[in-house]
């Protein structure tokens, strides 16, 4: 019975999720795909790299980020010093997360039983 639910649940959990990603393939437009993008030629001279087809914030990024960060990567840029204490909680919530689930998963052993185990053997 467990087993059954379980599998049906996944089943609508997965059929959502595929509704929703043909969803929004079909009627969200792309604003920005990259497809003009010199990842090369970007990484290496950042600071005369044209960036007159990006539009929004990657425009942004990558004409001041040399600048206002002296990190020659933008993603590295982008996550540790302009969202240095957004991502430091982060890491504090996932580790605190999995802190609690080893508490809950654990085993425990009565103490009785463990050391009637240790005996036999």
């Amino acid at each position: 019975m467990k087993r059954t639910l379980l599998v049906v649940a996944l089943l609508i959990f997965m059929s959502a999720g595929i509704f929703s990603v043909t969803y929004m393939y079909k009627n969200i437009p792309i604003t920005y795909d990259g497809s003009n993008t010199d990842v090369y030629e970007l990484a290496h001279n950042p600071t005369d790299y044209d960036t007159s087809d990006a539009d929004g914030v990657a425009s942004i990024i990558v004409k001041e980020n040399l600048d206002k960060t002296r990190a020659t990567n933008n993603v590295t840029a982008i996550v540790f010093d302009f969202r240095g204490y957004d991502t430091l909680g982060e890491s504090f919530i996932l580790l605190t997360a999995i802190t609690g689930a080893l508490v809950v998963l654990r085993k425990s052993k009565k103490r009785g039983e463990g050391a009637a185990k240790n005996e036999e053997h």
